[in-house]
């Protein structure tokens, strides 16, 4: 393939389209930690909330694999988007902290399982091969610019209470993103003749240059579980008066490394992009920890945007390009269910390290543990190498 084949295709441009609409369902969930401290939750009782839904996902991820590989990623899309939509609409109805939100978010997990696999599967299909990682920055925007919702809601007053009808009313726009899906054809063939075995598919994920980037991942799901869970209640019990000012910063620090550094990764090294990328996250505990003001916790919000813009992709990318086309939809699921175990796993001991010793002592205890992580990642990664546009498992 072409250097110079093109990304901006329609079919990229629909998926971009119905992307957007789905991911506002993740970027509002950000404020569900706000509505549970409105009816009185402790951190660690919104650390078991926000941890629900790993459980779902983590439970459907083998049954999601199979589906995207075998079925199609359409209508694994599409299921995905039905129960998350019900799910969304179903927040307006909670009225306590209890078992009714755990079930409705652990739906939430199901659903965002096959939506987040499916999604980037997709688009990893669509765009060229030679142009992967900039082609999915340039996808991944339209995950991230749904996070401005979040200021706006603030702005205009949405809290306490009035965020149930505001999660009904998210649900009714991330309907509206299957009239983008509905046109798009399958890019990949997929039949119900057999296709690689269970062990060929787990000796694949197991490949040796894999190893690194499920490193990588796991740090990177962790800092990003925990920040999405705590920042925003932090900020408003530190005195920040609009707490939503975070992921304004967050989504342009995000969005606008996508749009002026894209291709900077495959130009300069997929890999290289990771340990710069981590330690910005880092850095936006250390600052979210000592922050007392809107200023403050958007500094913060922007230095987490920038990790977040330039680390997921790189992944992503790594993630398909070290492992075999055929077993792409099980190398995503692995990859995203990484997310929901880092979530399942950090975020409820962030929640109770939080109540123990203070948000500040839980941030920056996260930096560190982050630290850690990429220290492990860097011994893994060494000796390494894949060239663009080929594969090592």
């Amino acid at each position: 393939m072409s250097e110079h084949e093109p990304v901006l295709t329609r079919p990229f441009l629909l998926l971009v389209a119905a992307h957007l609409l789905q991911a506002l369902g993740y970027a509002s969930l950000i404020l569900l930690p706000l509505y549970l401290d409105h009816l009185g939750a402790s951190r660690s009782e919104v650390g078991v909330v926000m941890a629900s839904a790993a459980v779902g996902g983590l439970l459907v991820r083998p049954l999601v694999a199979w589906a995207l590989d075998r079925v199609g990623r359409k209508p694994t899309l599409y299921v995905g988007t039905v129960m998350l939509v019900a799910a969304m609409a179903s927040l307006g109805l909670i009225q306590s902290v209890g078992l009714a939100v755990i079930v409705v978010h652990g739906v939430i997990g199901v659903a965002e399982a096959a939506l987040f696999s499916g999604y980037f599967t997709l688009a990893a299909d669509i765009v060229p091969e030679r142009r992967r990682t900039e082609g999915l920055a340039l996808f991944g925007i339209s995950g991230l610019v749904p996070l401005v919702v979040n200021p706006i809601a603030g702005a205009l007053g949405v809290e306490g209470g009035q965020l149930r009808g505001f999660f009904v009313v998210m649900s009714v726009l991330i309907a509206g993103s299957l009239i983008f899906l509905w046109p798009l054809a399958e890019r990949a063939p997929h039949t119900a003749t057999a296709g690689p075995s269970v062990g060929e598919v787990l000796r694949s994920l197991r490949h040796r240059a894999l190893w690194p980037v499920w490193t990588a991942t796991m740090v990177f799901a962790g800092l990003v579980g925990v920040f999405m869970s705590f920042v925003t209640v932090a900020a408003a019990d530190a005195g920040a008066g609009n707490a939503g000012v975070i992921w304004l910063t967050y989504a342009g620090g995000s969005v606008g490394i996508r749009l002026f550094g894209a291709s900077v990764p495959d130009r300069v090294g997929p890999s290289r992009m990771v340990p710069p990328a981590l330690l910005s996250y880092v850095a936006a505990f250390v600052v979210a920890a000592f922050a007392s003001s809107d200023a403050g916790f958007a500094l913060s919000g922007l230095l987490a945007g920038f990790a977040h813009g330039a680390c997921f992709p790189v992944l992503t990318g790594q993630a398909v390009t070290r492992t075999p086309a055929a077993q792409r939809g099980a190398a995503l699921s692995l990859f995203t269910a990484l997310w929901d175990l880092m979530k399942l796993l950090l975020v409820p001991l962030a929640g109770w390290a939080a109540d123990v010793w203070s948000d500040q002592g839980m941030l920056l205890g996260s930096a560190v543990v982050a630290v850690a992580g990429l220290a492990v990642w860097a011994v893994l990664e060494r000796g390494v190498e894949v060239r663009p546009g080929t594969t090592v498992a």
